[in-house]
């Protein structure tokens, strides 16, 4: 794993070039990312069962990987990212959360409210705010709403005169084999945007309900996995079909972690830090960025006493490194990040420039 002392100098490459794309896949309602990556190693596995309880994952059963010289495990339903990790196409950016204004880490509790890391639109639709046109409006300008609530935001667009475009896509065919799930469906008219290529810049984002996992959550956790495996596997191999993999960044986001100890109902309450994908050619993956909290209930990375992880990476953070290799080199015009974005000390190191 890398320390976050490595990751915080300023990157000094010159802004990304255009034609690049990202594509966040928002995990709605609060993944639970202790069970998607776990320690392997002790004491750090022992202190993960201590406090998961109920909800603890089999060692044996915890697909492995290597950090440096630490093992990870990826939850048994993710056999094809743990594969796209190994294959250096597959990162994990480790304790990101939201920094409340006019606090830093150091703090105690659960006040997770200092940015939002997406943008409401009409409809009930999310944007990527930094990528949406006119950072500081609240409405629609700049994002168009695709089939199955894939929301798409460029330099550009206009969406009163892309009705053309938003039936083409419509138009499309599922791409093979996308069909059997909805994040298939949303992730294949992503594809079929690519194709049209209308914008040299496209920032979509897609909503995957029911990670609000407060009880029957191991049963729920492993189907939700499973479709999120399959489809980004599919995914990777169809951006990198069509010769676009350098320029497709994939990217998971989320509202908050969930805690480390059960609850009564075999599920999870609402906390704060936790870990996040990133997946592209361009992504230096293969790796853990960022410090993994100790999991320990009650240790030194713990606000509440229940598992509820202190960030050690803001969101804003994840986001401006996301953001500078799309284009965006500045987030301190966008107020979901305004607030607790740094421009000296913004952005993270697991993208290729």
């Amino acid at each position: 794993m890398i320390g976050l002392s490595e990751l915080m100098s300023p990157v000094t490459l010159s802004a990304a070039s255009p034609n690049r794309t990202v594509v966040c896949i928002y995990l709605v309602g609060g993944n639970d990312s202790n069970n998607m990556i776990v320690p392997l190693d002790s004491p750090a596995y022992d202190a993960y069962t201590r406090g998961r309880g109920t909800l603890a994952l089999a060692k044996d059963s915890l697909l492995g990987v290597q950090s440096g010289t630490a093992g990870y495990g990826f939850h048994p339903n993710l056999p094809g990212l743990r594969d796209l990790y190994n294959q250096n196409a597959l990162a994990v950016v480790a304790n990101t959360g939201r920094f409340a204004p006019g606090r830093d880490t150091a703090g105690s509790g659960t006040d997770n409210t200092g940015e939002m890391q997406v943008r409401f639109v009409p409809g009930g639709y999310l944007a990527i705010p930094w990528a949406a046109a006119g950072a500081g409006d609240s409405g629609q300008q700049g994002v168009l709403t695709l089939p199955h609530g894939v929301t798409l935001a460029a330099p550009g667009v206009d969406p009163a005169g892309q009705g053309g475009l938003v039936d083409s896509i419509a138009a499309t065919p599922t791409q093979e084999g996308f069909a059997n799930t909805r994040l298939g469906e949303q992730l294949s008219t992503v594809l079929a945007a690519l194709k049209a290529g209308a914008f040299s810049r496209q920032a979509f984002l897609v909503q995957v309900s029911g990670f609000e996992t407060k009880q029957d959550e191991l049963r729920r956790q492993a189907d939700l996995f499973a479709e999120l495996d399959r489809a980004l596997v599919m995914f990777y191999k169809a951006v990198s079909d069509l010769g676009m993999a350098e320029s497709v960044t994939v990217y998971t986001d989320t509202e908050f972690n969930r805690t480390l100890t059960p609850n009564k109902t075999g599920g999870s309450l609402h906390a704060w830090g936790g870990h996040q994908l990133v997946l592209g050619g361009s992504v230096l993956g293969g790796r853990i960025y960022g410090k993994f909290p100790s999991l320990e209930v009650g240790g030194a990375d713990d606000a509440s006493g229940n598992g509820t992880w202190v960030p050690s990476t803001s969101s804003a953070q994840y986001a401006a490194t996301l953001a500078y290799w799309y284009g965006k080199t500045d987030l301190t015009d966008v107020p979901e990040y305004a607030a607790s974005y740094r421009a000296d000390q913004a952005r993270l190191d697991f993208m290729a420039q």
